[in-house]
């Protein structure tokens, strides 16, 4: 199947995450953090990236990590899955959607929010796989 790279800081989303994807054959590989991510990205060099936004030493970290990928070569075609629960987390009178996905504002192929069920993740995943290979 494919090569997924988790970036997030919470462990028990990750664990989750990581049960569900290889449970459907994926390999997973993890980072906590959104710190050197290009190269990170390139080491690992996964076929999708899921993302969060909210990171405790900065809350829109998840935007700004999306845009540096997205600009880096070697990297900016791998599709993104930014997976978060700002929407539950802001406090701002409106929320985050895939309406929002933009070429500078969120530069990404999909959003989801946090919790997810299996069966959406899986889904959304399976498309932007199925996106990236045409």
């Amino acid at each position: 199947m494919a090569s997924i790279l988790i970036v997030d800081d919470d462990l028990d989303i990750i664990d989750s995450l990581k049960m569900i994807l290889e449970g459907n054959g994926h390999t997973v590989s993890v980072k906590t953090d959104p710190d050197n991510l290009v190269a990170g990205v390139k080491q690992v060099s996964p076929d999708l990236i899921i993302l969060d936004i909210i990171f405790p030493e900065d809350p829109n970290a998840g935007f700004t990590a999306a845009r540096e990928l997205h600009r880096a070569e070697g990297v900016k075609d791998i599709p993104i899955l930014l997976l978060s629960a700002v929407n539950q987390m802001s406090k701002m009178s409106f929320g985050f959607s895939e309406n929002d996905i933009s070429e500078d504002f969120m530069p990404v192929e999909g959003f989801i929010e946090k919790p997810v069920e299996p069966a959406v993740l899986i889904a959304k995943v399976n498309e932007l796989l199925g996106a990236a290979k045409t």
